[in-house]
């Protein structure tokens, strides 16, 4: 009996690698949910990122033939999918290695000393708790909500001024992380998970904008970390990996690589954002998506990569102090080795400031056979966003 995929919001590669597989396909679109294209099989519109229960029971209604199993690949989606599965009945992942990885002090609890040194943190529900766990902890650190994504809400803190500042501001509304600033070169590790194990995908190199926010502003991959580190970091992604109990799909650890080893910053039992995942096609011929749902039925994954190029995306920054010029996207996105090109500020208009992820101005995603050509290709394209049309 064939097997059958329930997809959250699906992209449109999610959509073809469920068709590749063979699989029977229900996709679910929240309103305002982007368009998937034609979809293979059937398609209901739900309201599912603000209420799962309904979507569950819509789900039970329908009796789907065969093993069946419901994903979503974003933040929200994959606590969703997870909602979905348990209280089906259907494999996947559970709620509970969900609920570790986004509550970043339980998985350090979770993780404990069995993955090298661990980072020193504390939890603070409150203004006063905040004042004296930087107190503690000392100067640099690093103060972010417990459960925050795509950089919102991080802060470095230099010395007492900055705490000053911190601590004037309102009353917490969720509870925050105040950890050690830790010293090194940090990266970004993709990885499939199943009974079997954890396969390490790919290690992604990051640019940032440093302190305060640090927004990520640039990834590549794969790099190459020399064999000792490497092994090091693939023993760190898995401990985090089994503390969390997360044992179906990718995952996306995010690590320090310090004098000292590596130190886990945070993991998340989805893809990498940032379009890690067509990165990883682009370079490596992982597909992600058709993996993660060939793991939960049992089907057999790669062992390796079917190629070996490097891909890279480059976020764009506008000056904030002129309009945004006419961006030709689409003369940029066929420019030698360019896959996409995207504008996300509106020409005409004043940037804004890059606080958060959501605030980046525009990307180019590019690919090439060596490190060289790719840096070549991505420049080129950054250079014809920023002269405008």
């Amino acid at each position: 009996m064939p097997e059958t995929v329930v997809l959250l919001n699906p992209r449109d590669l999610v959509v073809d690698a469920a068709r590749r597989l063979g699989l029977t396909v229900v996709v679910v679109l929240a309103p305002g949910g982007a368009d998937p294209g034609p979809v293979p099989g059937l398609l209901l519109h739900s309201p599912w990122t603000t209420d799962p229960g309904g979507l569950v029971a819509r789900l039970r209604e329908l009796d789907l033939p065969g093993p069946v199993s419901c994903f979503g690949f974003g933040e929200a989606g994959s606590s969703v999918a997870a909602v979905v599965n348990e209280r089906l009945g259907w494999p996947g992942t559970r709620r509970g290695a969900l609920e570790t990885f986004r509550d970043k002090a339980k998985l350090r609890a979770a993780v404990g000393d069995r993955a090298g040194v661990p980072v020193a943190h504390a939890v603070c529900d409150t203004l006063a708790e905040l004042g004296r766990a930087i107190a503690h902890i000392g100067f640099p650190c690093i103060v972010k909500p417990a459960d925050g994504t795509g950089s919102a809400g991080v802060t470095r803190l230099d010395g007492p001024a900055d705490a000053a500042a911190r601590l004037a501001g309102p009353e917490l509304e969720s509870p925050h992380l105040v950890e050690e600033f830790l010293q090194g070169i940090e990266y970004s590790v993709e990885a499939m998970s199943s009974p079997r194990g954890h396969r390490i995908l790919a290690v992604t190199e990051k640019a940032t904008t440093g302190a305060p926010h640090f927004v990520e502003t640039g990834h590549t991959l794969p790099v190459d970390l020399g064999a000792g580190p490497a092994a090091a970091v693939a023993d760190l992604v898995a401990a985090t990996l089994d503390a969390a109990g997360y044992h179906y799909g990718v995952s996306h650890t995010e690590v320090m690589l310090t004098g000292t080893g590596p130190r886990l910053i945070e993991s998340h039992g989805r893809p990498g954002g940032d379009r890690i995942s067509d990165m990883l096609r682009l370079a490596l011929g992982e597909d992600v998506f058709e993996q993660s749902m060939a793991v939960v039925f049992g089907r057999p994954t790669p062992d390796g990569p079917a190629r070996r190029r490097v891909a890279g995306i480059r976020y764009v920054t506008f000056p904030g102090d002129a309009p945004v010029p006419e961006v030709d996207v689409a003369a940029i996105a066929a420019l030698p080795g360019v896959v996409e090109a995207h504008l996300s500020a509106t020409p005409g208009a004043r940037p804004p400031s890059v606080r958060q992820s959501r605030d980046r101005h525009g990307f180019v995603v590019a690919a090439g056979d060596t490190r060289e050509e790719l840096e070549t290709h991505l420049a080129r394209a950054v250079a014809a966003f920023t002269r405008g049309s």
